[in-house]
């Protein structure tokens, strides 16, 4: 870019200065946001509410059934930041490529995603009691994928979003192996054509050509998204579970040495390439000055295995974001990579987190997920346990994770990634951060039809929260007999359009019945996107709003791929009480 944006600490109280508070809003029951997905590029607008889809699936719903309501839970989700440290050379852009099978490498969107996070997590904190009974927001539900790219970096970014504070995306120190002296403080990537070749495959706002070349210019943008800023953190406790991008790189395969040389290292592979030539750059065989260009290196680019990572998550409000809930047998007997947990917040409700990354780390198969079986019997230890309670003390039961029931799928086994050496590198994890970390055998691995059957089995569970397809989606299971089931619940990215995040509330409705509300929100970001022009002076709000527009506009995962139906967007789904 032909001008670079200073960091001085004077401009960056100055930004923080003009960022309003947060406000409450309406939810999509009153009003969305919505563009001409036929556009090359739309602006956004107000569109109609979403009407709440009554859901009579697994029982008949009364008509009485408000007049005797009383709040069992009320919590937000959301899920999917997929957060990533967009200058890093681990990256994989050059996959993501005209003509290229593979998506989801890039995304115009990614450097703002940390501004539509801070600004969706606010959001929540505004809804902080339901519309619907009154009742106080007890705790956050975070299901997997915080994180892109398995990095220090990105995980303690996150964290800092979720418990508040100075959040820093930019990444990057002083090294001789810099072109520009002063590069590390400013935007070096893909979408920067002083950077990098101009392929028009990726958006420089400076210069935006190709298959962007529809696209607004904005000056000093991506300089502008790498200003640390204050993050308000939630209000209320919150409790996390893995995705395949927090332990897996690029989400798909296990990392090893290699690789994190690679993230902290300086030399960046580009494209365009032909495909037949891309795994040999993935493979660090193409070196010539036409496949890379050097970047400010960081060893904050370090990989974190998923001990590192749950001590990343150190919050006594939360017992650790949920890890401190770990059970001591489990972690002992894991070497400490055992990350499921369970506890009750409070009587009479009882909350499962369980991981479903396939840790083998296979490309391709390892993106979707499974269960291993030492979690597998832990789970049915926990379940079966809550049921051989007398049944008026049985709890209530709400497991998440990150992938849904037609996404564990994954037939890898944890063994296919290798054993680790016991010997720590500098990073303080084994030479190879991806390695097999639990010396217990995987197999039997569990997919979704196992989950599915194992949950039927146990009567007090009424609900799956999941992430990961980056669309809103709501399923029942119900039992053969008709006596009821439990409803999975999937919602958008915050990510990918339509970034939204979702309130859930559990009622019970005095007719033995329950009611599980669930209600989508928009972060607080403006509507309509700031004029094109300098970015510098853009807040955090308009930076927000920035990469929604830019998310409903990216081709691959804009308008028209998350929204769902109505049916999964704001509901009441009914299902008999089983107490």
């Amino acid at each position: 870019m032909n001008s670079k944006l200073a960091l001085t600490a004077a401009a960056i109280a100055a930004l923080w200065a003009t960022a309003p508070a947060a406000i409450a809003e309406p939810t999509t029951e009153d009003r969305t946001i919505v563009g001409d997905v036929q556009a090359a590029y739309s602006e956004l607008r107000r569109g109609d509410g979403w009407q709440r889809v009554v859901r009579e699936d697994l029982v008949t719903a009364s008509a009485t059934r408000a007049t005797g309501r009383t709040s069992l839970t009320y919590f937000g989700q959301l899920t999917d930041f997929q957060l990533s440290d967009e200058e890093s050379p681990a990256r994989v852009e050059f996959l993501d490529i005209s003509g290229s099978p593979a998506t989801a490498a890039h995304r115009p969107q990614e450097a703002l995603v940390a501004f539509m996070t801070d600004q969706a997590i606010r959001a929540v904190n505004s809804f902080g009691t339901s519309a619907i009974t009154g009742a106080a927001l007890e705790y956050n539900l975070i299901t997997g994928d915080q994180a892109d790219n398995m990095q220090r970096n990105e995980a303690e970014a996150v964290v800092k979003l979720l418990e508040g504070g100075q959040v820093t995306t930019n990444s990057g120190v002083e090294d001789l192996c810099n072109l520009r002296p002063g590069e590390a403080a400013k935007y070096t990537g893909v979408q920067d054509h002083d950077d990098y070749y101009e392929s028009g495959d990726h958006y420089d706002p400076e210069n935006p050509i190709g298959r962007y070349s529809a696209w607004p210019v904005y000056q000093n943008l991506m300089d502008r998204a790498q200003l640390p800023f204050s993050a308000a953190g939630s209000d209320v406790p919150t409790y996390v579970t893995f995705g395949n991008h927090d332990n897996l790189q690029q989400g798909n395969q296990w990392s090893n040495a290699s690789f994190e040389a690679i993230a902290t290292g300086c030399a960046k592979v580009f494209a365009p390439v032909p495909l037949n030539q891309q795994a040999n750059l993935i493979n660090g065989l193409g070196t010539s000055p036409q496949n890379v260009f050097n970047v400010p290196p960081d060893p904050a680019r370090q990989m974190v295995d998923k001990a590192q990572y749950k001590a990343l998550h150190d919050d006594p409000a939360s017992n650790d974001h949920g890890f401190g809930y770990v059970d001591p047998a489990e972690n002992a007997a894991s070497n400490g990579a055992a990350s499921y947990y369970t506890w009750e917040p409070k009587p009479g409700l009882q909350l499962i987190s369980i991981d479903t990354v396939s840790e083998g780390g296979t490309t391709g198969d390892s993106a979707s997920g499974n269960i291993d079986a030492a979690q597998w019997a832990w789970l049915q230890g926990v379940l079966d346990a809550n049921e051989s309670e007398p049944a008026a003390t049985r709890d209530l039961v709400i497991l998440f994770g990150h992938h849904p029931e037609r996404s564990l799928t994954a037939q890898t086994p944890d063994e296919f990634a290798p054993p680790c050496t016991g010997v720590n590198d500098a990073h303080g994890h084994d030479a190879n951060p991806g390695c097999d970390m639990d010396p217990r055998i995987s197999t039997p691995l569990r997919h979704g039809d196992d989950l599915v059957a194992e949950l039927l089995e146990h009567p007090h569970v009424i609900a799956y929260v999941a992430g990961h397809t980056h669309e809103h989606k709501i399923i029942p299971f119900a039992r053969a007999d008709g006596s009821g089931g439990f409803w999975e619940i999937e919602t958008s990215a915050i990510v990918d359009w339509p970034h939204q995040a979702r309130l859930v509330e559990v009622t019970d409705n005095g007719d033995d019945t329950l009611s599980i509300f669930g209600t989508l929100i928009d972060h607080l970001g403006p509507t309509t996107a700031p004029a094109p022009g300098n970015a510098s002076g853009f807040n955090r709000r308009e930076l927000a709003s920035l990469g929604r527009t830019f998310g409903f506009n990216d081709e691959q995962a804009g308008g028209g791929t998350g929204e769902g139906t109505p049916a999964d967007r704001n509901v009441e789904l009914l299902l008999p009480d089983p107490r």
